[in-house]
């Protein structure tokens, strides 16, 4: 789905942008992980919002380890870099490329079945491995009308983290990769349904009795 679908459709009287996991909540997530692939699976799509097609082009060659880089192709292929910013990731990333990957070239998720021609990992099996790990941990999806934790979810989440912890709303178009400035606005520029519960219970709260 495009960002104009994501920002224009609602359902039930809100968007799903309002809807995240909590920053325990995916340290959760993370821990009921079985592989180190599906670990930094997980952590690439929360801490760098990235799209599922995104995370499945990544190349070992696009990562500088240096710098703590990631070269990213986005819609319309257009190029930006993700910043790793997490110490713990970038260690994670070093042990699975030296000690699973065997410091091969490719892609940093290949392709778990010779059936896929792509070489690399497809979305329908990032969406399997995000959803085992919900499950595992039993956190159910934020979004009313959606059951299994998905990728987008982190994506949601990342966003909302980098606002909480006061980053400003160019910072997070450009972690996400938005085109336009306002998609980044009209999705994250409100408050999180959970901001509006926490901010109703505190000012108004049992002013009734």
């Amino acid at each position: 789905m495009g960002d104009f679908q994501e920002t224009s459709k609602k359902r039930k009287g809100h968007t799903r942008s309002q809807f995240h996991l909590t920053e325990e909540q995916i340290k959760v997530l993370i821990k009921h992980t079985d592989k180190l692939r599906d670990k930094l699976i997980i952590k690439l799509l929360a801490y760098c919002g990235l799209r599922r097609f995104e995370l499945a082009k990544i190349k070992i060659e696009d990562i500088n380890l240096e710098t703590n880089k990631i070269r990213i192709y986005g819609k319309r292929d257009i190029e930006r870099l993700a910043t790793m910013f997490s110490d713990q990731l970038v260690e994670d990333l070093k042990i699975y490329i030296n000690y699973v990957l065997k410091d091969k070239q490719g892609y940093l998720f290949p392709a778990v079945s010779n059936l896929n021609k792509k070489g690399h990992i497809t979305p329908t099996e990032i969406n399997r491995i995000v959803a085992k790990a919900g499950n595992r941990a039993q956190i159910k999806n934020p979004i009313p009308e959606l059951k299994n934790i998905n990728p987008h979810i982190l994506r949601h989440s990342c966003a909302r983290m980098l606002k909480d912890r006061g980053l400003s709303m160019e910072v997070v178009q450009r972690v996400l990769g938005h085109l336009s400035y306002k998609t980044t606005m009209d999705l994250y520029g409100t408050k999180s349904i959970s901001d509006m519960d926490k901010e109703l219970k505190e000012k108004v709260g049992n002013v009734f009795g």
